[in-house]
């Protein structure tokens, strides 16, 4: 018979656990200890993916508004000119997210059986092949060319019924690049986290939104280079250079290793060794820490090596580990980002400020990229927990600003610039806050054998909730206006509330530590002050301090500790 929960636990209070780690834990050079040429090389690397779904995005956002793009797939008007209509538009932008929902689900069985790295070739190739056939999209005929079929069977699932004509066919042409987005959220956030020493982990893994936004303010400077244009390239040009960032990561990904922990998972500890030797500083290699590491990890996952069946995620505390980061990477679309990186152009003309649109829409993509880079800092040292639901409070707030200013009857200029100001702000605070760690935090929930699907049934239902909220945002602005703030913000108030009750602090534990945490039932209010006796608690150690520094629990007295008490056995 195995050990009871509280045997191999023990509370404390949040200054010890804070001395466990070492009395620098919030300094900028406690976090960055780790830091090497190469980790960083690994880690720019895979968050480059992540700009894939930032220009895309945000592309179509001001493409749709591009004259050369509603000339092409938009109808004439009565004053003759070419516009989306709010149907076609919320067809065309929503139905791109089929495509992502199946790349997120693929994910799992890629990583799992070849690894990242070649996950990762799979994307580009994906990417390249849906940019030549969006970019080159007429008629209808050209989607059943190649390998997008699937996706095309997708359309129909969802009740659309294809039409030969132009405007479909974008819809179709976006679904492809969406798989590769649905499969670079995944592999880059497993990647990274698996990696990444417990210091940093929160910075290098929310580092997503930070790269999402250099997506971003690239696609809408391009769009507003070619805001006016008539001429087929003016959409053209703004799509093709999807492919750019895409080919870079190609050739860089040669020279990043394997991910540690999936090559422990293929029983090929050695190798493991050798990567944490390229990553890891030179001290670490020459004490021999890395191979205490490894040992560690391979005993705290011992009985995970195999990856489990999806069934797995919803029985005993798998189910609180899935609700706790699918669920809330589910919720995460709720808050009203849609409607700043996805529609900002034509929400602003619906309350008057059209002439300015893509001027403001860099503004808020540059002001978002301000918020990630302070947000992926903020979780290393403040913490998920907190951040989490004081982003929400502060979200909520400017989404009902948003509304207040909104609804004037005769809004003056300085209403026009608050109103402004204030999707600026809220956005501020999502990128640094809900935008990053959200992914954080499913990266950390998950069960070590089923860590890739709950980080791809997170992405499944984040990409469900998108197409919920992207289909029925520009319905919802011309039937109210401004007042759509309302509605997310009362949602993201909401969401600050779940946080509280059912968030637990993350913050410098290994993955296996937080594994023995969610074995021993440790309350979500509880995990802060709480320490584990386990190898999970070993691999914290190792990753947080060098050989030679004093612990609070020395390794040697921590493995004979380890032999009599195992949380496996709970």
């Amino acid at each position: 018979m195995g050990p009871t929960a509280e045997s191999t636990t023990q509370q404390v209070n949040p200054m010890t656990t804070s001395e466990r780690l070492g009395s620098k834990t919030y300094s900028m050079k406690y976090v960055f200890r780790k830091m090497t040429w190469r980790l960083f090389w690994a880690w720019m690397v895979t968050a480059l993916i992540n700009v894939i779904f930032g220009y895309e995005v945000t592309s179509f956002g001001g493409v749709q508004s591009i004259p050369a793009f509603a000339k092409q797939f938009g109808q004439k008007t009565a004053s003759g000119k070419y516009e989306l209509s709010s149907e076609r538009a919320s067809y065309t932008a929503s139905l791109a997210f089929v495509g992502k929902l199946v790349g997120s689900l693929m994910a799992p069985f890629g990583i799992e059986r070849f690894g990242h790295r070649w996950t990762i070739w799979a994307l580009v190739v994906i990417v390249w092949i849906g940019v030549v056939i969006e970019s080159t999209s007429k008629e209808i005929a050209q989607f059943i060319i190649g390998r997008i079929v699937i996706y095309f069977r997708c359309c129909y699932s969802h009740g659309v019924r294809p039409r030969h004509d132009a405007s479909h066919g974008t819809q179709l042409t976006l679904l492809l690049p969406k798989s590769s987005v649905g499969l670079a959220e995944v592999t880059s956030t497993s990647y990274q986290s698996e990696i990444s020493p417990a210091a940093m982990r929160g910075t290098i893994v929310g580092s997503l939104q930070l790269f999402i936004q250099i997506g971003q303010i690239y696609a809408a400077g391009v769009n507003r280079a070619y805001s006016t244009s008539t001429h087929p390239s003016g959409w053209i040009i703004p799509v093709a250079i999807q492919a750019g960032v895409p080919s870079i990561v190609f050739v860089c990904n040669f020279f990043i290793p394997d991910s540690p922990r999936w090559l422990i998972s293929k029983d090929r500890k050695e190798d493991a060794v050798k990567v944490l030797d390229i990553v890891r500083p030179a001290e670490d290699v020459r004490s021999g820490v890395n191979r205490l590491e490894v040992d560690a990890i391979e005993e705290a996952v011992r009985n995970d090596l195999e990856k489990a069946p999806w069934i797995e995620l919803i029985r005993g505390v798998n189910l609180r580990r899935t609700l706790i980061g699918s669920g809330l990477l589910g919720l995460q679309q709720f808050l009203g980002q849609n409607l700043v990186s996805g529609y900002s152009p034509r929400f602003y003309a619906t309350v008057g400020l059209s002439k300015e649109a893509f001027n403001y829409n860099i503004g808020s993509a540059t002001v978002g990229w301000a918020g990630s880079l302070l947000g992926i800092l903020l979780s290393d040292f403040l913490g998920r927990r907190d951040v989490l639901i004081w982003g929400a409070v502060i979200q909520s707030a400017f989404l009902f600003l948003i509304t207040g200013v909104g609804l004037q009857s005769n809004p003056t200029t300085t209403d026009a610039r608050a109103l402004v100001a204030g999707v600026m702000l809220y956005f501020f605070f999502y990128s640094g806050t809900w935008g990053p760690l959200l992914f954080t935090v499913c990266s950390e929930a998950g069960n070590p054998a089923l860590r890739e699907k709950t980080l791809s049934l997170g992405v499944a239902l984040n990409v469900i909730t998108a197409f919920i909220v992207s289909f029925s945002v520009p319905y919802i602005l011309d039937a109210i206006g401004s007042a759509i703030g309302a509605v997310f913000g009362g949602i993201a108030f909401f969401s600050a509330i779940l946080v509280y009750f059912v968030l637990p602090e993350t913050k410098d534990r290994s993955l296996e530590e937080l594994d023995e945490l969610f074995k021993a039932h440790v309350p979500a209010r509880k995990f802060k002050t709480t320490r584990t006796y386990g190898a999970g608690s070993r691999v914290t150690d190792l990753e947080n301090a060098s050989y030679n520094e004093k612990l609070d629990r020395p390794t040697v007295e921590h493995e004979e500790r380890v032999e009599t008490i195992n949380l496996q056995d709970v």
